[in-house]
Parts: C-alpha cells; structure tokens; sequence
C-alpha cells in the first residue's frame, strides 16, 4: 500500500492553499461536548429543572423509548452507509490502491459532519469492504480538530459558507434547488422494470460499480463472484476472457438462485477484463495480462506495452436472467465483448514508470495502469471505448441488458404455451 500523503496535503483539489490539522489541536470537539453536556446535566440544571420540568414533559414508556432508539440507529446506520457510497463514488480505487486513502477523503466534505463514532464506524466499513487506511491517515481523519463547525480549521473555500451556522436555513431552499435540477435517470421500458427489481453485479471493482451506477438501478446489490480465474492463458484472448466472465455469473447465479431471504434475481450481471500484448514476441504466453503479480512485474509489463506501442483491451459482458419457468437451463444467457486499441507514449521513460508503479495505482487493475487516473499520463490516445478500458462499456452492456430481458420474457411466454397445449391434449383424452 502506498505511504499516505501528510495530513496537510489532504485538502481539496481546489487552487487555494492546503489547511493543517493540527493547526487547530486545540479546538474543541463540538459533537462530542453537545453529547457529554445533554447527557450528564450540571448540579444547577438539576436543581433548576426540579420536579415542574417532569409536570411538564410526561415521561415516555419503555417502548416509546426503544422505538425511539431503534429509529434513532436505523437512521444512523443508513447515514453511514450513504456516506459509504459518497465516498466510492467520488474516486475510483477504494479497495486499497493507488490514490483511495487521500484523494477520496480530500474530495469528501460530508465527512467532516459526521460525529466521532459515526467516523469510525465509516472507516471500520470501509475496512472490511477492502480499502486501507493507514494510520497517519486514521489520525487525522479522527482529530478532534476536523470539525465543520469550527471555520478555522475548514479550507479556505468552505468557510464563507460554513462560518455563520445560524444562516444555513436560509440557504437550505438553495440546495433543494440544486438537487432537483439533478437530470432524470434514463427512462427506457428495460431499465423501468427493473428498477423495481433486484439485480446483482458479480464484481467487487469500484469502477465497474460507478459505471453501472449511471444506469440508476436502486435495487442494485454489489456480489463478487468466488470463482477462480484460473484458465489456461494458451487459450486465444476472446476465448479466455468471455469464458471467465461467464464463470463469474454462473458462480453467483448458483449462489443467490435459492436465497431465500431475497428472492431471486432478475438479472445478472458479471464482466472480465483483459490486456492483450499483440506483438508476435508475446505469443509465447505472455500475451494474455491480467493484475501484475509485484512490483517488478509491474514494471515488466508497462515496459513491454510502451515498447509495443499499441496494445487491445478486451472486456467481455455477460447478462444472466433467471426464468420464471421450468425451462432449462433455466436462465436466460447473452454474452458480448468489446475490443478497444490503447497506444502507448512512446516517449514514457522507466523512471516515468517506476514512479507510477509505486503509486500502486494500477496494481489491481488489468494491464497495471488506470486510464482514468495517473495512468492517463502513460497513453497518447485510444481507438474505441473509453469506459471498455476501464472495465465496463456502458453502451454495449444497456444494449445486452434489453436483448436478455427480451429473450427472458419470450422463453417465458413460449413456456406458458406449451402448457396451455398440454391442457388442450389432456382435455382432449
């Protein structure tokens, strides 16, 4: 993992200069003394509250109480979830690489408003989903000094519209205002239906998620598949990569077929992607590369793709809809790949590269670059689609989805008429 950036560079990437942390160690955790001063009352506001405060205020029942309390967590905990998905929406990478600890956090100004426990429960969340934080990093991000309601420790940008608390009703139809001029999702009769339904993407990458996320899908879950990509790299590029990407969807579709907590899915969704040196000199097995392995094979590899200048990125789409009949295999299956030529800057030195390396930018990511972040400084320029680079082409997987959804409903419908046939003979009989 790469060493965190100091707590002073994390400001956000606007041209105003960086705020310092601890510059402000000394100011007050105005969370945390709102909650000490509201649970443990002074001797004064006892003796002042006396026994006309409780004619006043009736004492709630113990279920009044716990249906409060239940309220009040279920309320925190989708808080926290929500600022989960803010902050793997912002950047790419949150599994641990590359720029996930700084550039994430930097960006995210919600973070700052969320209460000390609230933070640690985020982080612990993030933690177990993968990303990495080091502990420079938890410092920081758990000072006491991080706190939107004291100006001076907020950057520059923000503290105009942050030093006068008491103005933020005022501003509060502002911010209605611009989350309702938010564009529509897209309405096509495919997506409509499905968005009242759940459908699984069999992929942990983060940005496979923000691609599919553009699609607005609110029943979307995130389900990596545990199946090895273990296939023999002799096997020609398409074969091998629409074969593991169709071992990706038949793992998770065996394993969320009978959950009956949730129902079954009504679409699948599961992807592979490929970096294909095409020089003759790689047919000896080399051709096929996927994550590099460590640092020196990261550098191997980079050094090969600028040397070759061109190389093909393959990602290979499969759509899986289970059908609501006995038909077997019992799902619907449309598969699709997508080809994209990366041309590689010529003029890349190896010191150029091994600073990328050790970024770790690209350490999971097939090919050992990111096309979206730092790696853009390795590429001259791309023949195809952008986002097919990055792990999902967008317009290739909607298109997949309509003709799986299609051919789904259409086994469906030819099931329903066998039967109605087999009723006509037996009536017959």
């Amino acid at each position: 993992m790469p060493s965190a950036q100091p707590p002073a560079l994390l400001a956000s990437n606007l041209s105003e200069p960086s705020y310092s942390p601890t510059a402000a160690s000394a100011s007050t955790n105005v969370d945390d003394r709102h909650d000490r001063s509201s649970s443990t009352p002074t001797v004064n506001s006892a003796r002042q509250g006396g026994a006309s405060g409780e004619k006043e205020k009736p004492r709630l029942t113990e279920q009044e109480k716990k249906n409060n309390h239940i309220a009040s967590e279920q309320k925190r905990r989708a808080a926290i979830r929500e600022g989960f998905d803010r902050l793997t929406e912002l950047v790419p990478g949150l599994e641990g690489q590359g720029r996930s600890e700084s550039i994430v956090l930097k960006k995210t100004v919600d973070f700052i408003h969320l209460k000390m426990q609230e933070r640690k429960e985020l982080i612990a969340e993030i933690e177990r989903r993968g990303g990495c934080i080091n502990e420079n990093l938890r410092t920081f991000l758990l000072s006491p000094a991080l706190q939107a309601t004291n100006p001076s420790t907020l950057h520059p940008s923000l503290r105009r519209r942050n030093s006068n608390p008491s103005s933020s009703r005022r501003r509060r139809p502002h911010n209605k205002q611009t989350h309702a001029a938010t564009p529509p999702p897209l309405t096509l009769p495919v997506l409509n239906d499905l968005r009242n339904k759940r459908v699984i993407l069999a992929s942990a990458s983060p940005r496979r998620r923000q691609i599919i996320s553009h699609l607005n899908l609110p029943q979307l879950e995130i389900i990596a598949s545990n199946a090895a990509e273990d296939l023999p790299k002799t096997l020609a590029p398409i074969e091998y990569v629409l074969a593991t990407a169709t071992k990706k969807a038949q793992a998770v579709y065996e394993q969320e077929i009978m959950n009956a907590a949730r129902g079954e899915p009504a679409l699948i969704l599961a992807a592979d992607t490929i970096v294909v040196d095409t020089r003759p000199a790689a047919a000896s097995g080399l051709a096929i590369l996927e994550k590099p392995r460590s640092e020196a094979h990261h550098i191997a590899m980079l050094k090969a793709l600028r040397d070759a200048r061109e190389h093909k990125v393959y990602t290979a789409v499969v759509a899986m809809a289970p059908l609501s009949s006995a038909r077997q295999p019992g799902y619907a299956l449309e598969t699709t790949i997508e080809e994209t030529n990366v041309r590689f800057d010529a003029g890349v030195t190896d010191d150029l590269i091994l600073a990328y390396v050790r970024t770790r930018e690209g350490a999971d990511k097939a090919g050992g670059y990111g096309l979206q972040g730092l790696g853009s400084i390795l590429v001259e320029g791309i023949d195809g689609s952008y986002d097919n680079v990055i792990g999902l082409p967008l317009k290739a997987t909607l298109q997949l989805i309509e003709r799986v959804m299609e051919k789904a409903d259409d086994e469906n419908e030819d099931e329903d008429e066998d039967d109605d046939d087999d009723d006509v003979d037996e009536d017959e009989e």
